[in-house]
């Protein structure tokens, strides 16, 4: 909800930003070819510059935001889903089990009916011809000795089936535990899955809900991007046309404050002047700035300019990027990672021209800064603030 309440606020912003860019760039089309007018064109863009630069960081932090909140979410479906499915696995194995069981029980039942029936059968028959068997077994014996061990037979035969039918019964008890034992632990599983079904819906919500946030972040991502990059053309125009009108190179300043270059990153190792360096004297023309973990972090323009030297050197400032301000105001950016910028290219406050590193002569990762103005450093600390 919060980053849906960011985004809501982010697209108001650019609807009204777009109606001030609209109105700029009629302005820019009537604009006479002044300097004047061309200088308050530029100031007017690079304003328009610091908000859009401002705004863009947000739309990028809140595009992160919801990545990662969609990214989470669609973890937790996973495993979810993968839950689902072990579950699934669990529930069909003690289905089949149950239908094994119910398979022995129906057996065994089937056994104990034809048993018992038998049973009774042979105890009707005894029943009906009990004189007849008893008279039948005297005449038939040649001894009483043998009649005993005839009348013993058949009360075997008779506790036999009397045993039978009852451990048919106890099998039957059994097997019928076992099988309510079955149907409890399905009875169960299928509770869970209840559960877990009910989640995975819940979290598939959630899930759909991230990404619609995600896309309307990254849409409104591009949006302020493609209003910034416009603004930067014009701002390179009117540059054009500025230089075309005072002759090749920038006069005239910018204009504005200079922005401290490493965000997140104040803490300054080696300050502005004479300083003792490989045991000698060393005048150090900047100021150095760094910081935990604050390799391949960003750098940005200190202010508004054109970059007129992009170098790559093994010694001395390593990789560095120089800005041209106008009126012979510079900054130098060196010991960098990487470079973002081109010579040529017009940058803005705030801009990320490169990453900070340790390249040329460094003792460790960190960014060598400086303000130069009409050829001579100047101690940054009185230009910028941490």
């Amino acid at each position: 909800m919060r980053i849906w309440k960011r985004i809501v606020a982010m697209i108001l912003l650019v609807t009204l930003f777009g109606t001030g860019m609209s109105m700029l760039f009629e302005y820019r089309v009537e604009a006479a070819t002044s300097g004047e007018e061309l200088k308050q064109h530029m100031q007017d863009l690079q304003s328009q510059l610091v908000k859009l630069n401002k705004q863009l960081a947000e739309a990028k932090d809140t595009v992160k935001e919801a990545q990662v909140r969609s990214n989470t979410y669609a973890s937790r479906v996973s495993i979810v889903k993968e839950q689902i499915a072990t579950l699934k696995e669990s529930i069909d194995a003690k289905t089949e089990e149950l239908a094994v069981k119910q398979e022995e029980l129906d057996k065994k039942i089937q056994e104990h009916d034809q048993t018992y029936e038998l049973f009774k059968s042979r105890l009707r028959a005894m029943y009906m011809n009990n004189d007849v068997s008893m008279l039948s077994l005297i005449l038939g014996s040649d001894s009483f000795s043998e009649f005993l061990v005839a009348a013993e037979t058949q009360s075997r035969i008779s506790k036999h089936d009397t045993e039978l039918v009852e451990k048919l019964e106890m099998e039957a008890q059994v097997i019928e535990a076992e099988e309510k034992i079955i149907q409890a632990d399905l009875d169960s599983l299928q509770e869970d899955m209840d559960v877990l079904e009910d989640k995975y819906s819940e979290l598939a919500a959630l899930y759909q809900e991230a990404n619609n946030d995600l896309s309307a972040a990254k849409a409104f991502q591009e949006a302020t991007q493609d209003d910034y990059d416009a603004i930067i053309a014009d701002l390179q125009n009117t540059q054009n046309e500025w230089n075309a009108l005072m002759g090749s190179g920038m006069t005239e300043y910018v204009g504005g404050y200079y922005a401290w270059p490493t965000p997140g990153y104040t803490y300054i190792t080696s300050g502005f002047g004479w300083r003792t360096l490989y045991g000698k004297p060393n005048y150090h023309t900047g100021i150095d700035i760094s910081g935990y973990q604050i390799y391949g972090s960003p750098v940005i323009a200190s202010n508004t300019g054109r970059v007129v030297r992009v170098r790559y050197y093994s010694t001395g400032y390593g990789y560095h990027v120089m800005i041209d301000h106008g009126e012979n105001n510079w900054t130098v950016y060196a010991h960098l990672s990487g470079i973002a910028v081109n010579e040529g290219d017009w940058v803005a406050q705030g801009q990320t021209i490169g990453y900070v590193g340790s390249t040329g002569n460094s003792t460790g990762p960190h960014l060598h800064f400086e303000i130069r103005i009409n050829g001579t450093a100047q101690n940054p600390l009185n230009y910028v603030s941490r």
